[in-house]
């Protein structure tokens, strides 16, 4: 906050944790929701956590283009299509 102005949001982030599950030849990544982030235009980012990692590591990603219909309880990050 500058002279009593509120900052607007410039981009929203969805928070992840990320866990590594199955064989070590084979290993599968879950991504679990854990909170979102604001960044604002001062370049302030604020984290709301809904839970706290293991390992200390939090993953930030942009909202999704599409509709979320899916359970992002194991969610896979969408690569950009060239």
């Amino acid at each position: 906050m500058k002279n009593g102005k509120k900052s607007k949001v410039t981009q929203e982030y969805r928070v992840f944790v990320t866990r590594e599950y199955g064989e070590e030849e084979d290993p599968k990544t879950y991504w679990i929701r854990v909170g979102t982030a604001f960044q604002y235009e001062s370049g302030a980012i604020v984290v709301l956590l809904d839970a706290l990692p293991k390992d200390g590591k939090l993953t930030l990603l942009p909202p999704q283009d599409t509709e979320e219909n899916e359970d992002e309880d194991d969610l896979q990050p969408r690569r950009k299509r060239k």
